[in-house]
């Protein structure tokens, strides 16, 4: 069993499912809108704004898949409330990506910038919506999580590290699952990713396969398709739905996520450097207590803001099946 009290973690009962953060999200439909958006939230305590490259010039599972994961991020149950920004010519549509959103319970508003008639006016629009969201929110009601209420996801880089340290990790999931959590454990396919997973899973509850971005419909260990991108681990894991997101920092820089806490386990030797940006170290040679303070910081990083969100960082990317034209 977890041997620190979670069960008194704060939460809120969001429209679309119980969050541990309390925020606003505005999502631009398209490249075309990131900027706009960005200027929306400047200033805006408690909204941020994502941008990425696509939502046009894509085509069949690429556009879908686009929109399938913002519909996941504007649908986490950390966001009080969504904001869809779109420019109006786009290939994921801001209309219907705004009219899935509310269609699976989320509270949400729609600014376009064409129908605003020029972006100042989409960007006044769209601070009038913010003000509108968070009254709304202001109404959400507290609620407490425990382990059992609770979606983790895991990237993916912990399956190849040395036995020890792997060791470490499997125990840390084991230890989740047998407390009642939902688990999402990115895999990557290609290489000897798979296998590894296969290999550290025996002695755990067998995991049920999970397309990319994919919501789980029962709770349990889950095994999600995933590319070898981190960022795009991470935000898979988000549009998953994963409370917060457990990340191994073997190589990179630590990244967070726009709408989910992330604990950075800096593996050594390699994070060492980082140490002031992670939350908890894993050392060459872990100790008998590394699974308990990994889960402590896991913990700690739904109870409070961690080491990235203090810094304001995150990045996401959204995994392509084919190139963009």
């Amino acid at each position: 069993m977890v041997d620190f009290p979670l069960a008194r973690l704060r939460g809120w009962a969001h429209p679309a499912g119980a969050g541990i953060r309390h925020q606003l999200l505005v999502i631009p439909s398209v490249i075309c809108a990131a900027q706009a958006s960005l200027t929306m939230v400047e200033g805006v305590a408690g909204a941020v704004a994502i941008e990425h490259q696509h939502g046009c010039a894509q085509l069949g599972g690429d556009a879908h898949l686009t929109e399938q994961v913002l519909v996941g991020l504007g649908t986490h149950p950390n966001v009080a409330g969504t904001l869809v920004v779109s420019l109006g010519c786009e290939t994921v549509q801001g209309v219907g990506l705004h009219r899935t959103i509310v269609g699976r319970g989320q509270r949400a508003e729609f600014v376009g910038i064409q129908q605003a008639g020029g972006t100042g006016a989409a960007i006044r629009a769209g601070r009038e919506a913010l003000d509108r969201l968070r009254a709304a929110a202001a109404s959400d009601q507290e609620v407490t999580f425990g382990w059992a209420e609770l979606r983790i996801g895991v990237e993916a880089a912990w399956l190849g590290l040395a036995p020890a340290q792997a060791r470490v990790f499997s125990s840390v999931i084991d230890r989740m699952c047998r407390a009642g959590a939902t688990v999402i454990q990115a895999v990557p396919a290609g290489g000897d990713a798979v296998a590894r997973w296969a290999q550290h899973t025996r002695g755990l509850p067998a995991p049920a396969p999970l397309g990319y971005a994919t919501r789980p419909a029962v709770k349990g260990l889950h095994s999600m398709e995933a590319p070898r991108s981190r960022i795009a681990q991470k935000t898979g894991l988000a549009a998953a739905g994963a409370h917060v997101i457990l990340s191994p920092l073997a190589e990179g820089l630590p990244a967070g996520c726009p709408v989910a806490p992330v604990a950075h386990v800096g593996i050594a030797p390699y994070a060492r450097p980082f140490a002031a940006d992670v939350d908890v170290m894993l050392e060459d040679a872990p100790s008998a207590g590394a699974a308990q303070a990994i889960l402590e910081a896991i913990g700690a990083a739904c109870r409070t803001e961690t080491v990235l969100e203090a810094l304001g960082t995150f990045e996401m990317a959204i995994h392509r099946i084919g190139p963009t034209m």
